[in-house]
């Protein structure tokens, strides 16, 4: 069953059952979502990628290593935090990893109080970049709702653009930039030029194009 998406979750990988189990039941005990996977494999075929939360991965597992697995999340655009563990871990290692993008590089057995609160900071920023990817995307499903025509003239009143200055840039008559200015502000729930500027602004904030 999918979680919902206000409730992180923690993905813990590693080939050793006993180091899952315990880390599991630690971590539910801090009242954190936690699901478990054996290997780097079994984390990319079941895992809902989707769900905010991180990856605690252990460094030296067969087959795909965590290091391995941190390219094949990037490759895939799997954008969860990720949080190392190992217990052979050394200084080159964890550069690398961080240099590609972990959050932290830990040794086993990391202190609780610190790998708690790397996993909030995680779970925390994935929600966050979860929220904004949402917000953006409903900002683009209204912008969408535009014809080709009021995209153009909802981009010039937003820079501050007279009727009679877009009329002439666009080629028609007023009543046209009218029309399309009355579609343009109901249809993305907006009053006026400047509530329209400040939607133009955030959809650009949030990865919407020209």
């Amino acid at each position: 069953m999918k979680k919902s998406d206000e409730t992180p979750l923690v993905r813990l990988v590693d080939d050793d059952r006993t180091v899952l189990d315990a880390l599991s039941v630690f971590l539910q005990m801090a009242d954190i979502s936690v699901r478990t996977f054996c290997s780097a494999e079994a984390f990319l075929r079941e895992d809902d990628h989707s769900v905010p939360g991180c990856a605690v991965l252990d460094v030296r597992m067969p087959d795909m290593n965590g290091i391995e697995l941190q390219a094949e999340m990037k490759r895939r655009g799997i954008r969860l935090p990720i949080i190392f563990l190992s217990a052979h871990g050394d200084i080159e290692m964890a550069a690398e990893a961080v240099r590609a993008g972990a959050k932290n590089f830990l040794v086993k057995p990391p202190k609780p109080e610190k790998l708690l609160a790397i996993i909030g900071e995680a779970n925390f920023e994935s929600l966050t970049a979860a929220r904004e990817r949402a917000y953006g995307a409903s900002l683009e499903m209204q912008w969408d709702t535009l014809t080709p025509a009021e995209k153009q003239t909802a981009l010039m009143v937003a820079k501050g653009l007279t009727n009679a200055v877009i009329a002439e840039a666009l080629g028609v008559a007023e009543r046209t930039v009218r029309a399309h200015r009355e579609a343009v502000y109901g249809k993305l729930d907006v009053e006026n030029a400047v509530e329209l500027a400040d939607f133009v602004r955030e959809r650009a904030a949030y990865g919407g194009g020209s």
